[in-house]
């Protein structure tokens, strides 16, 4: 019988929201171990989801940008290029994220298990270690569920990975297709329709809804929806598929409910996620488990057993790296006491890596307008801006919103290069309740992608002075 290990806290899961919670735990001398099943630390942001497909997309973004600034010179890909390839990248950024993380493991002296978990009670664990006989059994304070997802693969689908691949596996494709079919108009899916239309791939990608990513200001939508066609990506809007069907010619037949039958020797399934938290034996002690899997927490994201906290994928909605971090530090911080004042910003940068880039923070028109909050817009073209003509990319706008009497931000709403980026200027300024007369009277390094904010603002308050005439 091997000795029982005690701990401070354990945290399950090593992608973002881990390992924040395992280094903060550090931070405040606690003894922590982290559990991972896999011999791999990342997650799935690192191996299979975020990095990957963003470095397919930056790839993809440069040599269109560098089109655009060339003349002369032919890009096009050659026949049977492989996913690898475009993504050479790839491995060298997996490689040095990964042997990073161990070495802050080491020097913050965080004990590393990998296996299996499963509670016994809230706070007992017996982790499997894989070709070992007998199971750890650790006696911890708090434990972090961390242990992120997974994508959705309806039982109706018939997945192969040659033909029909979800979200975690379509960058195993071993050359790229003349035509693909996208099933879900969700974050992920839109952003692989834009990065595979760039490819020269025609694409055709189903939605549920009538609009594409609606949660998104409206005006921003629009823009969105109208440069995916200018792609050459059609749109089927308000479609539900029926079937999928494998032809005897390697051929894929996606059949619609409206009738429509789309043939593709590529399709890819988006359909949203699975929460990563079954075989934990989180039922047992009393765990409130939800829709898809995911857990139920509170606004310090503990679950309903109030020393095991939840962070990350594995709690749904917003599913960003960028607020899972956040979350994993607040639930640490309020295990062990120190939280004080500090708490997750009410307003959250949205980034979607669509071709072009969205970002977002803050209210949008609509909700500003069903909440009764005058407010009013200014608003700056990329094709103002310098630095958008020397990148070739000057497609896009940047919106603000603000109060007409105080000229408070309220909202920052992005289309266009670096948007992702560009927007913490925006959420910075609204985190210290900012007005935009901060952009006016900001110097702004020159020719930057940043003089959008003060060209927006000035926008904004000549509206004012003229509806004032």
């Amino acid at each position: 019988m091997k000795q029982v290990r005690k701990y401070d806290i354990v945290v399950i899961g090593s992608g973002p929201a881990g390992e924040k919670a395992v280094m903060q735990a550090a931070k405040l001398r606690k003894k922590v171990v982290l559990i991972e099943k896999s011999n791999k630390m990342g997650g799935s942001c690192l191996h299979t989801g975020t990095i990957p497909s963003k470095s397919l997309r930056d790839t993809v973004v440069n040599l269109e940008s560098l089109k655009k600034r060339t003349h002369g010179i032919d890009f096009t890909f050659r026949k049977n290029i492989t996913i690898d390839e475009l993504m050479y990248r790839k491995q060298v950024v997996i490689h040095e994220q990964e042997n990073s993380f161990r070495r802050n493991l080491s020097k913050n002296h965080v004990d590393t298990i990998h296996g299996t978990p499963r509670f016994t009670s809230p706070t007992t664990l017996s982790v499997m270690e894989e070709g070992d006989q007998d199971p750890i059994e650790i006696e911890t304070d708090y434990a972090v569920i961390a242990t992120g997802s997974r994508p959705y693969r309806p039982e109706f689908i018939p997945f192969d990975e040659v033909n029909i691949f979800d979200s975690d596996t379509i960058l195993d494709i071993p050359h790229l297709p003349k035509k693909m079919t996208i099933i879900g108009a969700g974050v992920i899916g839109s952003e692989y329709a834009c990065i595979f239309a760039k490819l020269g791939i025609r694409v055709n990608l189903i939605a549920r809804d009538r609009e594409i990513l609606s949660f998104l200001d409206k005006e921003i939508s629009e823009s969105l929806t109208y440069r995916m066609r200018h792609s050459r990506i059609t749109l089927r809007l308000g479609e539900t598929v029926k079937e999928i069907v494998k032809m005897k010619d390697g051929k894929v037949h996606v059949c619609l409910e409206s009738g429509k039958e789309l043939p593709s020797s590529t399709v890819l399934v988006a359909m949203g996620r699975n929460a990563n938290s079954e075989n934990l034996g989180l039922e047992e002690i009393g765990v409130e488990i939800g829709k898809r899997g995911q857990l139920t927490v509170n606004e310090v994201y503990q679950t309903s057993v109030q020393n095991i906290y939840a962070v990350g994928d594995v709690i749904g909605f917003p599913a960003l790296a960028s607020t899972s971090m956040s979350q994993a530090r607040i639930a640490t911080l309020h295990a062990f006491g120190k939280l004080d004042n500090t708490k997750m910003p009410n307003d959250l940068p949205l980034g979607i890596w669509t071709i072009p880039g969205v970002a977002c923070v803050g209210k949008t028109e609509e909700e500003l307008t069903d909440a009764h909050i005058a407010y009013e817009v200014g608003i700056a073209r990329f094709r103002e801006v310098a630095r958008a003509h020397i990148l070739g990319e000057q497609d896009g706008s940047l919106k603000l919103l603000f109060d007409p009497e105080t000229l408070k931000l309220l909202g920052v709403h992005i289309i266009g290069p670096r948007a992702t980026e560009l927007i913490h200027l925006g959420q910075s300024v609204m985190y210290y309740d900012g007005t935009i007369e901060y952009f006016m009277n900001a110097v702004f390094n020159y020719p930057t992608l940043d003089e959008a904010y003060r060209i927006a603002a000035l926008n904004g308050l000549n509206r004012l002075q003229y509806e004032s005439l």
